[in-house]
């Protein structure tokens, strides 16, 4: 028996068939997860996150031109509800100089280890703000492809496109990667 594709499962759950946005949640709930977890680094704020964005789908349904795309759709009001959080709650911790680590009583060695943890956390972050700057179907294929190891041939039927188009996506989206952050490191 074939799974019912995106499409259907959208158009029953418009006509009222709970159980099918039901499924609709079962097939991106890991997704939406894995992403609003990765902006937040907080697990109870990404299940908030993604509970919102599917509470949001809900309601929106209709609104949904092509309901072939809903994956992306949905990807893209989890996104923007993870941006919205990030822009509300700013934490960022204060940078710490050698001077205040040696005030501290640390080692040399816990002194140099404090900074490739940060060197660490800054490239990370680089990384982070470079793919949140892609276009929306790039940084959708960088997500599933890098963080959610999917393989080409899952992601083309995940987001239901030819499998050529999510590797040409991929390709574009890693060149625009590189250019972002050689910009960023000639910058520094």
């Amino acid at each position: 028996m074939n799974k019912p594709s995106d499409e259907e499962l959208v158009i029953a759950a418009r006509l009222g068939d709970t159980e099918a946005f039901g499924q609709l949640v079962e097939r991106y709930i890991s997704t939406i997860s894995f992403l609003a977890y990765q902006k937040t680094n907080d697990r109870s704020e990404a299940e908030d996150i993604a509970q919102e964005a599917f509470v949001k789908a809900y309601k929106a349904l209709d609104s949904l031109k092509n309901p072939a795309k809903f994956g992306g759709w949905l990807y893209n009001i989890a996104f923007r509800l993870c941006m919205d959080y990030l822009r509300k709650k700013s934490h960022r911790r204060p940078a710490i100089s050698f001077d205040e680590l040696e005030a501290k009583g640390l080692e040399p060695y816990e002194a140099d280890k404090a900074k490739d943890e940060r060197d660490i956390e800054d490239r990370s972050q680089s990384l982070k703000e470079a793919i949140d700057k892609l276009p929306d179907a790039y940084r959708l294929v960088v997500t599933l492809r890098y963080m959610k190891k999917m393989s080409y041939k899952e992601i083309a039927i995940h987001l239901d496109e030819p499998e050529g188009t999510i590797a040409n996506r991929l390709h574009r989206a890693t060149n625009l990667l590189k250019e972002k952050l050689s910009k960023g490191a000639s910058q520094r």
